[in-house]
């Protein structure tokens, strides 16, 4: 076992991360008798996808220990865990075979998530404490919900005198800076930072401020302006005055540059780009102020002059600094506005934005000495893993100290210690947006800040067991040779010290650095033809199409080398392609949803028929024939009634043209998804085919597939998408990123004396830099940030490449032949110089040699194959919480998870012959496990079955589940099944746990409802699902 309770991993691309951490898991669970050890672990890694498989690691590890192919033959992790723990080879066979039981019986125990998982089950489990709802939905989508607070926004406008005023305000200053008039985009723009974690401090000072207040400071700030520039102008006037009495006439400056900038002021001329872009200054304290061959006045005139000149400067930059505020206090008022909307919308529907999970809990520990919150949670974990350490946000770390120190310094029973183990990467942090601090590994790393009691024990993983030797030897050069152009001594060193991996075994592999020559005509066609090339030598080279990765910075440019490879029949799977906005199936499925809304729209009509055209030579004369006629078209030739979409439920209305039009002869990803999509949304809300069409414009961007395996196609991805992955042959196109590119970059400022406002927002600029100290540190540090995500994203680029990397960048030399070290171009020239080859004339770079691909299996030409299931599925009126394990678990909760599975689940179905695809349905969504559905089949198997029940479960019957009820006076009523004989109907509703008056009740108001429709209730009946299912007629 490790002496310290406390390491950290410094693990740096390749390095075998993540065999560290399940070596490390697996040394606590098998270091002692007790197998049930495990639940007292917490691991924590960044997305669902390392928490999957590091499971996975663990799962098979276990099980290959327990049953191993060839015992003669243990594998290392075996070995090494067998040399750390000083065990014997059969005894930790039987342990891991032992603690492989526990954790497969005791699953839900098995604890490695993500943060937000894990922060949610803290939420649901402590809310009543928290003070939010206990039925609470989490909002992933936060664009839908500020979309509305936007809307809600601009409805009061008109109402509210104080609101109306600001937004006005709001259009008039996007009218003067030339753009256009409609407000919301900038709202949106503005509306976003309510969601950033980065900002949540900052937004939090403005909460209790009102529009009245930013009005208030507004006005402030005006008059400390208007202040300023008559101070100005009076010490340029006092300047003017002093050249004046001199006798001087103004000739004798060069070019009168002098009296002409005190002039300038005068004029009311208060732009410091304009004002000082020039030598004046430097001129002024040299003394350097007249022609040569003029004699000064003497040392006080200078001097006066040197005074006035800087006392200017000074109080017109402390102008800009005030202007730069002003122009960002109308954009705050409004995005406090948005706040506020926002939060009644959440209150409104007892909804938290999954971004506000560890704001919450901040909230709560703030200030505690011992968050009680923490309390049970301290007895029950007492190791502590957390992956990817470098992207943990600022918020996320704080909220966990607590709970980790509890474990880290004190002792369990036995007088064990707890233990935290991290691992991570400074140069791989590049998730900055989304609230990721670099700056905490860093500093824990360099033991600059440590929380807990403990001292760290450092350790660095040195060897690159991904890529092969040529790979690494480059990446090692390359960043070596440019860390020096990061401006901060942590992170130059950072590279500097922390970029020698060690070779591994693999040999060979080559790096090809290619320049565009620039200017062309069209730079986007010159890169794509680079990677079309790149692509051709590969497959020469024996590589499959699925061993390559595009990789892009930007998503743009993924669209463009996406359509351009389409073009040349290179197959591709690309964030672009698995949208299903750009399915043929999923366009005509919306587009008939759009025709029932706007049955005038004669582009709508032609989408319609293009698709249902029967081939290229008949579309015309098809399209033509039936253009002006489309329902004709649709109920002769594919018998589809346009009506049973209309005015069924949206659900069943989508399956009806499904099955209407053949659209799924096996599967299809495509349709599966859509329908997902839309059985989820109407679970949580009521939906039309006005409302869906609306939501499909605002989401269709972001809706996607996910991408099939096994699929020979060459990928296209962004780098932050291709973090923590590796492939055979990388092509890195578009590698020219500005490194301080940024789009309308904004700062906080601290400030005093700004009516009870202790910061104020401004637009980033260089300008800044002479706001005063305490900017230009802020400044800087903002500017050294920049440049450290600039070198990671590269970082991250450059390593992703097992045998083959290939990086496309453009030759940007000025009239000198001069580089920028400002972008990646000049960054690749910079190495290229170092190593003594660069040659302007030169436009392609290799290192090592390109070899054939070593002989494996080929990818099988496989396509996504994703059963669509048909169900009937009416307005499910509870959502289901089986996806994360929410609660702790307790028989209580499992019996009220189960309970809701099977309710569900019976709305499904309709026949004996639905049971099947319900399940499996259920457990391709991840709303069902797939050992659990043998059980859930049984007791449902033994609802429909039961001799009292099974004549309501027959085909002939026609029947409603989960339909609504309208009541006279509006109610809205929704029992769980009702069979219909014509006017005869039986109502069945479905209970778990103990009989109550309530239920009763209920059936009767469903009863009444129905009867005021004309309908003879034969029967009430409510089925109790327990261990046998217990069937109660209700007279």
């Amino acid at each position: 076992m490790q002496n310290s309770s406390f390491i950290i991993y410094n693990a740096s691309a390749g390095s075998g991360k993540t065999f560290k951490l399940v070596q490390e898991y697996l040394k606590i669970v098998l270091s002692t008798e007790n197998s049930t050890v495990f639940n007292q672990i917490l691991a924590i890694t960044f997305t669902n996808k390392a928490a999957n498989e590091m499971k996975s690691r663990i799962l098979d590890s276990l099980f290959e220990f327990s049953h191993p192919k060839n015992p003669k033959k243990p594998s290392t992790l075996f070995l090494l865990l067998a040399k750390d723990l000083n065990i014997e080879h059969h005894h930790l066979q039987k342990r891991a075979n032992i603690t492989l039981r526990q954790i497969l019986h005791n699953y839900a125990f098995f604890d490695i998530s993500t943060i937000d998982k894990f922060t949610h089950r803290l939420i649901r489990t402590f809310a009543k404490d928290l003070k939010i709802p206990q039925n609470f939905e989490v909002v992933l989508d936060t664009d839908l919900l500020l979309g509305e607070g936007i809307d809600r926004l601009i409805n009061k406008a008109g109402t509210d005198k104080v609101l109306t005023k600001v937004l006005i305000d709001f259009a008039l200053e996007k009218i003067q800076d030339d753009k256009s008039w409609d407000i919301a985009y900038d709202l949106t723009k503005m509306g976003k930072l309510s969601f950033e974690e980065n900002q949540s401090y900052h937004l939090e000072h403005l909460q209790n401020k009102s529009p009245k207040h930013f009005l208030a400071l507004k006005k402030l700030i005006k008059q400390k302006i208007l202040l300023i520039e008559g101070e100005v102008i009076d010490i340029a006037k006092q300047a003017l005055d002093t050249i004046t009495h001199s006798g001087l006439e103004l000739e004798v400056f060069p070019r009168k540059t002098l009296p002409n900038h005190f002039a300038k002021i005068c004029d009311s001329e208060f732009n410091p780009t304009k004002l000082y872009n020039n030598q004046l200054e430097n001129n002024l304290l040299e003394g350097k102020i007249f022609k040569s061959g003029i004699e000064s006045p003497g040392p006080e005139f200078v001097s006066e002059l040197n005074r006035c000149f800087l006392e200017i400067k000074k109080r017109i930059y402390d102008r800009a600094f005030l202007s730069n505020s002003y122009l960002n206090i109308v954009p705050l008022t409004v995005l406090n506005a948005i706040q506020q909307e926002i939060k009644t919308i959440e209150l409104e529907r007892d909804q938290i934005p999954i971004s506000s999970f560890n704001k919450i809990i901040s909230k709560e520990i703030r200030n505690q000495p011992a968050p009680y919150i923490y309390e049970r949670l301290g007895e029950k974990y007492r190791h502590y893993f957390i992956d990817e350490f470098q992207d943990t946000s600022q918020m996320q770390w704080k909220n966990l100290i607590p709970l980790i120190s509890n474990a880290l310094e004190s002792q369990d029973e036995q007088g064990n210690m707890g233990t935290l183990l991290l691992v991570g990467d400074v140069k791989q942090a590049i998730y900055r947006w989304r609230g990721g601090r670099a700056e905490q590994f860093l500093n824990l790393i360099n033991k600059e800040a440590n929380p807990f009691v403990v001292e760290p024990h450092i350790k660095s993983l040195e060897t690159n067991y991904r890529s092969r030797q040529e790979l690494i030897k480059f990446n090692n050069a390359f960043f070596t040779a440019t860390c020096p152009f990061l401006g901060s001594p942590k992170y130059n060193s950072l590279f500097m010290d922390g970029n020698k991996q060690s070779f591994n075994e693999k040999l060979g592999g080559s790096v090809d650095l290619n320049f565009i020559k620039m200017p062309q005509e069209n730079t986007d066609l010159a890169y794509c033809e680079e990677v079309l090339n790149a692509i051709k030598k590969a497959r020469t080279d024996k590589f499959n199409y699925a061993d390559i990765c595009i990789l892009t910075r930007k998503r743009k440019h993924g669209i463009v080398l996406a359509d351009f490879l389409v073009e040349q029949n290179i197959p591709i799977i690309s964030s672009e392609t698995l949208l299903l906005k750009n399915n043929p199936k999923v366009n005509f499925l919306v587009n008939l949803l759009k025709h029932i809304n706007a049955p005038e729209d004669s582009e709508i009509c032609y989408e319609i028929l293009y698709f249902l055209a029967p081939n290229r030579e008949k579309k015309h004369q098809f399209i033509q024939k039936y253009l002006n006629n489309l329902l004709t078209a649709l109920e002769d030739v594919y018998n589809f009634n346009i009506d049973e979409l209309k005015y069924s439920s949206l659900p069943d209305g989508l399956e009806y043209a499904i099955k209407q039009f053949n659209l799924v002869e096996h599967s299809d990803a495509y349709i599966t998804y859509f329908m997902d999509e839309v059985i989820d949304l109407e679970q949580r809300e009521d939906i039309s085919i006005v409302s869906f069409i609306d939501y499909w414009e605002k989401k269709k961007e972001k809706l996607s597939i996910v991408a099939p395996e096994n699929l020979n196609a060459v990928q296209i991805m962004t780098i932050h998408k291709a973090k923590g992955l590796e492939f055979p042959v990388v092509i890195y196109p578009f590698a020219n990123t500005r490194i301080y590119d940024e789009l309308e970059p904004k700062l906080w400022l601290p400030v005093e004396d700004f009516e009870e406002f202790k910061e104020v927002l401004i637009n980033k600029k260089s300008e800044v830099m002479h706001y005063g100290e305490a900017a230009k540190t802020i400044y800087e540090e903002e500017q050294h940030r920049l440049e450290l995500d600039a070198f990671n994203i590269l970082y991250v680029a450059l390593t992703r490449a097992v045998d083959r990397l290939v990086i496309i960048t453009e030759m940007l030399l000025n009239s000198k032949n001069e580089y920028r070290s400002d972008n990646y171009s000049g960054l690749f020239i910079h190495f290229l110089k170092t190593q003594g080859i660069w040659d302007e004339t030169k436009t392609r770079y290799s290192f090592g040699s390109t070899e054939e691909k070593e002989s494996d299996q080929p990818v099988p030409e496989t396509q996504p194959n994703i059963p669509f299931i048909a169900t009937q599925k009416n307005n499910a009126n509870f959502n289901i919480v089986t996806k994360s394990d929410n609660l702790w678990d307790s028989k209580r909760e499992e019996a009220i998870k189960k309970g809701n599975v099977i309710h569900y689940i019976m709305g499904l179905i309709t026949t004996e012959s639905d049971i099947e695809p319900a399940i499996t349905h259920m457990i391709r969504k991840g709303d069902l496990k797939t050992e659990e559905g043998p059980e859930i089949k049984e007791i449902v198997a033994q609802i429909i079955l039961h001799p009292k029940l099974k004549s309501f479960y027959t085909a002939e019957n026609t029947v409603k589940n989960e339909s609504e009820i309208i009541t006279e006076n509006g109610l809205i009523l929704r029992p769980d099944r009702m069979v219909f004989n014509k006017k005869r109907v039986t109502i069945i509703d479905y209970k778990t746990g103990k009989k109550a008056q309530k239920y009763y009740e209920q059936l009767y108001t469903y009863a009444d409802a129905l009867k005021t429709m004309g309908y003879l209730v034969e029967n009430k009946i409510i089925v109790y699902i327990d261990k046998k299912i217990t069937p109660e007629f209700i007279n």
